[in-house]
């Protein structure tokens, strides 16, 4: 049970708040969450990359734009930029 003795909280009761430890938590758990959402978006751009890949080797191959518009999810637009 926690004393308070005049107007004041005995210290070895309550536990004392270390601000450098909670700002160190805080620190690496930003980073952590910084380092997880660089990697989704490391993913999603090399996905984008082969989906391009792929349209290049689909028009040099002589493939119909709006085909391969259908088949890679790019668009018509993005997919004449390649050539």
């Amino acid at each position: 049970m926690i004393e308070k003795k005049d107007n004041h909280y005995n210290l070895d009761d309550v536990g004392l708040y270390d601000a450098a430890k909670e700002n160190e938590k805080m620190m690496r758990s930003l980073k952590e969450e910084g380092e997880i959402l660089g990697e989704k978006k490391g993913i999603k751009k090399g996905a984008k990359q082969r989906e391009k890949s792929i349209a290049k080797s689909m028009l040099d191959k002589k493939m119909d734009i709006p085909l391969i518009s259908e088949l890679t999810g790019l668009s018509e637009k993005q997919i004449a930029s390649l050539r």
